[in-house]
């Protein structure tokens, strides 16, 4: 098959939606599928790719988003694929796999994070005014309304959940494909392998347990909820907080120094490799306010790590509540997250889930996500020669 992703920016290093379709052109390329890519930018491209560089021009950011919206669908027109796979805000997809999830299910949840209801109420008033919104928001609606109408992929029932009652997608278009992880690079034997010297390189005693979260919107990702929490753990034990990622940490260092925490906080930036951060850590903790099928969970609980999340992380539909970990309906029940971080600080109870999690997580390889994602682009074809036909 000749197939083509549509998306953003291509850079592995920006996020879970950048990391899924960088490594899945890999694997389609190794099957024998040509593979091209469209994208505003690229970090990297895999090697025997054909990456198109869309250009997104403009004088506003909304015009900027609707003209490139339009040149992606043109350059896969052009380059005669038989799918087209529109991961961002793009046009002419045969198929949608928004790994953001929807839009509007997406300002719901951050919404939801802002505490001063007068703050609130006054984001709902600026969202429904921008002009960058109103633009996406029409953008993914002609998206879904697209004829002929498209395959559409939701990678966990959270997002199918939103599709079905923002864009009113019928079952027999919606496919539910979670995210697969990489078995072999994020396993218990590779961290073990790795562990004294990445727990050496954060100084981090031999009996400190580590919570580790790796996340690049800190906000939306829970961490000044993680802190709170941490502050009300018991603070004769040895245990440490590492938050990996790009945003800036200062506000949250502040915070910590309010709370009194801040000497068990680690913020050591962005990695370029973060198997050596999962091989450091004893618990996984992402108390996300909105996450449509973590990666990083899976690659956590592939790693053998105890995860704590939240129900509003897609990735948790694959958990259950005391067997992989435990699960929060809410970032906003601070008191549970902090019970739930005290209750992993039992090196038994750690153990037992990181095996469940390590099972868990066989069940949703790289080679399952592939097959089920080929039936929807065979699916797709279908469709498409039926038309023409």
């Amino acid at each position: 098959m000749k197939i083509g992703f549509q998306i953003e920016r291509l850079d592995p290093a920006r996020g879970g939606a950048e990391t899924y379709v960088h490594r899945f052109a890999r694997t389609l390329l190794g099957a024998g599928h040509e593979v091209h890519l469209f994208a505003e930018e690229f970090a990297s491209a895999p090697e025997g790719a054909v990456a198109h560089i869309v250009m997104r021009r403009g004088l506003t950011r909304s015009e900027k988003d609707w003209r490139f919206a339009r040149a992606c669908g043109r350059a896969a027109r052009r380059a005669n694929l038989d799918v087209t796979v529109a991961v961002g805000r793009t046009f002419g997809g045969n198929v949608l796999q928004p790994h953001g999830g929807t839009l509007l299910g997406s300002r719901r949840q951050n919404h939801a994070l802002i505490r001063d209801p007068v703050a609130r109420a006054m984001k709902r008033i600026f969202d429904r005014f921008s002009p960058r919104l109103r633009t996406q928001r029409w953008i993914e609606a002609r998206q879904y309304a697209a004829f002929p109408p498209p395959e559409v992929v939701a990678i966990s029932r959270m997002i199918r959940r939103d599709m079905q009652q923002f864009h009113h997608v019928p079952d027999e278009r919606l496919h539910l494909v979670y995210n697969g992880v990489d078995l072999e690079r994020f396993s218990p034997a590779t961290c073990e392998a790795r562990r004294a010297e990445a727990r050496k390189a954060w100084r981090l005693a031999d009996d400190e347990t580590c919570f580790l979260i790796v996340a690049h919107n800190f906000r939306l990702k829970g961490v000044r909820e993680l802190i709170e929490a941490a502050a009300l753990l018991d603070r004769t034990g040895s245990w440490r907080v590492v938050v990996v990622g790009r945003a800036r940490p200062s506000p949250y260092l502040a915070a910590a120094e309010r709370l009194g925490c801040v000497d068990r906080l680690l913020f050591p930036g962005a990695m370029a490799d973060v198997t050596a951060a999962y091989a450091a850590s004893d618990v996984y903790v992402q108390p996300t306010w909105y996450d449509p099928c973590s990666l990083v969970v899976l690659e956590a609980l592939a790693c053998g790590r105890p995860v704590i999340t939240t129900r509003l992380n897609g990735a948790s539909e694959l958990m259950e509540d005391g067997r992989e970990g435990l699960l929060l309906d809410s970032p906003a029940e601070v008191d549970r997250l902090a019970d739930a971080m005290q209750r992993l600080l039992a090196r038994g109870r750690r153990t037992a889930m990181g095996l469940a999690a390590r099972w868990t997580a066989e069940q949703h390889s790289l080679e399952r996500n592939f097959r089920e994602m080929m039936t929807v682009f065979e699916r797709a074809l279908e469709r498409k020669e039926a038309l023409k036909g």
